[in-house]
């Protein structure tokens, strides 16, 4: 499903421009919409994460060597530093905070994810394992597991009920490892995994990785867990990076410019299958987000065409386009209260977003 939406074939009344911003309303949606620039933060490097709490108040920001926390209630701004090496470059590919919004947790260039007391603003835990960067991070919706997607074609499970916001340096996190690759088989870099998302029972995972393919393992605690996915998806012709679990299936997102929503009720029977094919970004889709407001499912998205375009999921429609990035879309989140929008882009910029749509 292909959706065309531009300032040249939209009428005027549905173009609103901003002083270096421009937000282009579907004329097809029977709906009032409205987007206004709240905020703009910029940073010393490109932006590659932003993650909004679960009660919005705060907004985690991944970058070159750091980590920003914005508390947009009270207008304070935290600087968490990644220690290393001064001279070799580490972006904090992914970050994340806590649903009990106690953690701040990082994901970066050097294989490490650390994790931070938000109450006492000190690093407490360093977890090693991975041998490759990381690239997304995600909680079980009971706060009690921490996931990891990595370069080295693994998903790392950890045990997030073992996180103390003292610093205890002799601790080791229990873990377990999900892999891309089957038993056997060489891992190949066409296997790493750049997406993840969790299920909202907490039972299943799902990864996206370079070769197109989505991999969903179980992770509920029973015995017929295994290492093996129970099902697999495949349909993109390109990378899979941004993955979203919704109610009765999955939302993906690639580098071939879709976007695709599946079907699987069914988890572990094989029988998932590609219900609708979102199209509209002119370049790679790099990053996703969705929320569900009532009945309706809103999926929010982010391009290297430097544009981010809000869709109505049961239709296919996208909704609204916001341009005004000078570089790439890398990233973008949803606050559960439905009025906030946060996109990040390689101009090294956060933007802040208000939205209505009713």
């Amino acid at each position: 499903m292909a959706d065309e939406l531009d300032s040249t074939t939209v009428p005027a009344d549905f173009v609103k421009e901003g002083g270096d911003w421009r937000a282009i309303f579907n004329p097809r949606v029977p709906r009032q919409m409205d987007v206004q620039l709240a905020a703009r933060y910029i940073h010393d490097g490109v932006v590659c994460s932003v993650k909004f709490s679960f009660d919005g108040t705060l907004l985690a920001v991944g970058t070159e060597g750091a980590v920003i926390l914005y508390n947009l209630s009270l207008g304070e701004k935290l600087t968490f530093i990644l220690d290393g090496d001064p001279g070799k470059p580490n972006l904090a590919r992914t970050v994340c905070i806590s649903p009990d919004g106690n953690f701040l947790v990082a994901g970066s260039e050097d294989k490490l994810i650390r994790i931070w007391s938000i109450a006492n603003r000190t690093l407490v835990h360093t977890l090693e394992g991975h041998h490759g960067e990381i690239y997304a991070l995600a909680f079980t919706p009971d706060n009690k597991i921490l996931l990891s997607a990595s370069g080295d074609c693994t998903i790392r499970i950890w045990d997030a009920t073992q996180f103390t916001e003292t610093l205890d340096e002799t601790m080791e996190v229990a873990c377990r490892i999900l892999r891309s690759a089957s038993p056997g088989v060489n891992p190949s870099s066409k296997l790493a995994l750049t997406s993840i998302a969790v299920h909202s029972t907490g039972k299943f995972v799902a990864g996206g990785s370079l070769d197109g393919i989505i991999r969903i393992w179980k992770v509920d605690g029973t015995d017929d867990e295994s290492a093996e996915p129970v099902e697999t998806l495949g349909g993109h012709e390109d990378a899979v990076y941004s993955i979203q679990f919704v109610e009765g299936g999955l939302v993906s997102a690639s580098l071939d410019r879709t976007m695709k929503r599946w079907d699987i009720s069914e988890m572990g029977v094989s029988r998932g299958e590609c219900r609708k094919t979102l199209k509209g970004h002119k370049d790679c889709v790099l990053a996703t987000s969705v929320l569900q407001v009532g009945r309706e499912h809103r999926i929010v998205s982010s391009s290297r065409d430097r544009t981010v375009r809000m869709w109505d999921l049961k239709t296919g429609m996208v909704q609204f386009v916001i341009q005004g990035h000078k570089n790439t879309v890398t990233t973008v989140d949803l606050s559960k209260d439905g009025r906030l929008l946060a996109s990040g882009s390689g101009d090294r910029e956060v933007r802040l977003w208000n939205y209505s749509i009713v």
